[in-house]
């Protein structure tokens, strides 16, 4: 049986004063090969790497083999999941999570 194997992306994550920003390294993947999923607070991210050939050649060697990745985390509880946006750029996923508004820092005028 040939089972689907995995890897763990490096992942970093930033935060601003509205945001979390997630940098996932994907390299190689294409957007069509990308699944990410929110429930709850879990966001979801999984690969498929599918190469194929360029058309009209035939590959005859490989030194280095397609990788799918996968993994999850869990969104801080001031996050809005509702607001998940995500790019692909260079092998780098950039997943934006804006902060729900009550949980963001805000100057208090003095009457």
């Amino acid at each position: 049986m040939n089972e689907t194997k995995y890897i763990v992306p490096v992942v970093a994550m930033n935060e601003r004063p509205e945001t979390y920003e997630y940098m996932f390294e994907l390299p190689g993947v294409a957007k069509g090969e990308v699944a990410l999923h929110v429930e709850n607070r879990t966001l979801d991210l999984k690969t498929a790497a599918n190469y194929q050939a360029p058309a009209g050649f035939k590959q005859v060697v490989a030194e280095f083999d397609r990788v799918n990745y996968a993994t999850r985390v869990d969104l801080p509880e001031t996050a809005d999941p509702e607001t998940v946006a995500a790019k692909l750029e260079n092998g780098v996923l950039r997943v934006t999570v804006q902060k729900r508004p009550e949980t963001q820092a805000r100057t208090i005028a003095i009457a």
